[in-house]
């Protein structure tokens, strides 16, 4: 086998874009399999976990791909003892592409939107859900993504690992590339098709509202008042639970 490793976070157009690749029915398919809902199993051991995301993430060609938050990697080590994408590097031929969103405000809309209506695709009901305007939620999705571009940064220069450095603003008018590097990474040639989704963008004049919004409340409500009081201890459990999404234990040693 020899797969693809699409490392980024949410909101990043990670899923608008692995739809158009998973389209070619030879690229994998890539979806974030480390989610238990979203693999359909809960395996007991790390062998179980990565023998489902390859029949689960992989196209009849040999080719699977897989797409990693860093609380993926958080909840692997956590569960298994182990590291998932430096296991599948070791095991299979693996390329990373790493994705990143330039405009980290309206990402940090995108996610508060999506987290609040329950809609994190297009395809997805919820609209009957309307999201609220959360300055402080806002806040805090800014610097959680902040913090995972910063983790994938320092991870894979740490590691050694070559890769494709893409951002999500230079592929809306021409995705090609994105498709291209995939392809590139599996040594499959760029099939010469049209690449088909059923996705839409989700930006609206409200995300440009709630960012207007944003921009002078910054101004005038302060920052550090909507994130934590206390500074959580610098421990990897912490570091497991911001990753997780989860509130950090400010007493644990």
């Amino acid at each position: 086998m020899k797969g693809v490793a699409i490392v980024t976070e949410a909101r990043s157009g990670s899923e608008w874009l692995g739809s158009l690749a998973n389209s070619t029915g030879i690229l994998g398919r890539s979806a974030e399999w480390l989610d238990s809902d979203t693999l359909g199993v809960r395996p007991k051991s790390f062998d179980e976990l990565l023998s489902a995301v390859i029949d689960r993430g992989g196209t009849e060609n040999g080719r699977f791909a897989v797409k990693l938050f860093p609380r993926h990697l958080h909840w692997s080590q956590a569960k298994y003892e182990a590291d998932f994408l430096a296991e599948c590097i070791r095991r299979h031929a693996m390329g990373v592409v790493f994705l990143e969103r330039r405009d980290r405000l309206r990402q940090a809309i995108s996610y508060c939107r999506a987290k609040a209506s329950g809609r994190w695709r297009s395809t997805m009901g919820g609209a009957d859900r309307v999201p609220q305007y959360d300055f402080a939620g806002i806040c805090q999705a800014y610097f959680m993504i902040g913090q995972s571009y910063a983790f994938w940064e320092a991870y894979l220069r740490m590691a050694d690992l070559p890769y494709d450095h893409l951002f999500y603003e230079d592929l809306l008018d021409d995705p090609r590339p994105y498709v291209a590097s995939v392809a590139r990474q599996l040594s499959i040639e760029v099939p010469n098709c049209e690449f088909r989704t059923n996705l839409r963008l989700q930006r609206d004049s409200c995300t440009e509202e709630w960012a207007e919004r944003f921009q002078s409340d910054a101004k005038s409500k302060g920052l550090l008042a909507h994130l934590p009081k206390k500074v959580a201890p610098r421990n990897i459990n912490n570091l497991a639970r911001f990753l997780l999404k989860k509130q950090m234990r400010i007493g644990q040693a």
